[in-house]
């Protein structure tokens, strides 16, 4: 089957002798042995070429060779062959997340299609001229390149909802990376029959810290830095509660306190951001509400707002915005944590493994967070994310 958009009003970002007309028969076999030397080579590239932006080395990184190896020996027995045809979306919020999307479905065999932000960061344009280069500049990557086309549309037009259209019932998976609101929208549009759709919707993210002594204060900033400080606080992953466990209050307070002198020119936000954080603060005395007595206190720490609370509800984590604003609880016990079933990481500091597992098979987290992970990997990718195995759903 043919599918020809060269007269529809899109671009073509990586546009080497492109057209927008593609054929659903071109695919590989899962982890073809020349498109993982194709993607190790350009990890190679991305990390000594964008190694001005630490996002962009974690991105070459993954992309060693004896990861990408590993991987093919999990799936050696269960992935044949590619689906064919993948049309991404990704989300706009997350500079680095497309890439990722975008590899698993390569080296699973798959042409990928996928539409990207108008409104690119420069991080994200900064990733796009990276790969235009490592293309331009070598033409034994041509196998790769022919399974990649990143494309940009105006979607919310009729054009753009047509050109949606098309490339759903073109495409034998989808891939949706956004809010609530994106997914439920393009999940109602007709897809192929026997296409499947793989959907990654809202979710939010906490973390628990154990102190100590003061000797672990530096590196818990480091790490809780780690997880907080890229895309002003909005990835899924990126923790929006932050729960002390059977801390002293002197220690928290030390540890704010060197926040605040590390974070002092990392945590940078807009006018806009400004104004939507305000928004938020003043709903959320509201929004945090119950009939039980709820204390809630302010603390500022730079950008950064700290939100005391007796207990946090669902409520305020779904209209939680990010940008530096984090609600903080003290528990004695893990058990006393709630988690909403849409919590996709818990990362931790300081907490025993044994403690950590023992609550993890607790039947209170039966249903949630998707992962628990160290402080500091909260936005390490794995093609295993909010507990759906992409590359197993990108093959048969």
């Amino acid at each position: 089957m043919i599918l020809n958009l060269e007269h529809s009003p899109l671009t073509l970002l990586l546009s080497k002798n492109k057209v927008a007309i593609w054929d659903s028969s071109v695919k590989l076999a899962p982890f073809d042995q020349t498109v993982i030397n194709s993607l190790s080579q350009l990890g190679v590239f991305l990390m000594k070429n964008g190694r001005t932006e630490p996002s962009i080395v974690a991105a070459g990184y993954w992309l060693r060779k004896t990861h990408l190896l590993t991987l093919q020996q999990e799936y050696i027995e269960s992935c044949n062959t590619a689906k064919g045809v993948a049309f991404h979306i990704a989300p706009g919020n997350v500079d680095t997340l497309f890439f990722y999307s975008l590899v698993v479905s390569v080296l699973s065999g798959n042409q990928t299609i996928l539409r990207i932000s108008n409104k690119l960061t420069s991080q994200s344009l900064f990733l796009i001229e990276l790969l235009t280069r490592f293309f331009n500049e070598d033409n034994k990557h041509d196998v790769l390149y022919s399974l990649i086309h990143l494309i940009q549309y105006n979607h919310g037009s009729e054009q753009g909802l047509e050109i949606t259209q098309k490339l759903s019932l073109f495409a034998d998976t989808r891939v949706i990376w956004g809010g609530n609101k994106t997914v439920d929208d393009i999940s109602q549009i007709r897809q192929k029959r026997g296409a499947n759709n793989i959907t990654f919707p809202d979710r939010y993210s906490v973390a628990v810290i154990q102190l100590e002594s003061d000797c672990e204060i530096d590196n818990a900033v480091n790490l809780f830095l780690t997880d907080i400080k890229p895309f002003n606080q909005q990835a899924c992953s990126s923790p929006k509660v932050i729960y002390w466990l059977n801390t002293e209050q002197k220690l928290q307070d030390k540890f704010w306190l060197l926040f605040r002198v590390k974070a002092a020119e990392q945590l940078v936000l807009l006018p806009s951001d400004l104004v939507s954080q305000l928004v938020y603060l003043q709903r959320l005395p509201l929004l945090n509400n119950t009939n039980q007595n709820n204390e809630l206190s302010i603390e500022k720490h730079n950008a950064l707002q700290l939100v005391n609370v007796s207990f946090i509800t669902e409520e305020a984590i779904k209209a939680h915005c990010g940008l530096w604003v984090l609600l903080s609880q003290q528990v004695e016990k893990l058990t006393e944590i709630v988690l909403f079933s849409h919590c996709q990481t818990v990362t931790t500091t300081g907490i025993e493994s044994s403690k950590i597992k023992h609550w993890q098979q607790s039947t209170q987290l039966e249903k949630a967070p998707k992962r628990i992970v160290p402080a500091g990997q909260a936005l390490t990718f794995s093609h295993i994310w909010d507990g759906i195995d992409l590359i197993d759903n990108l093959t048969s």
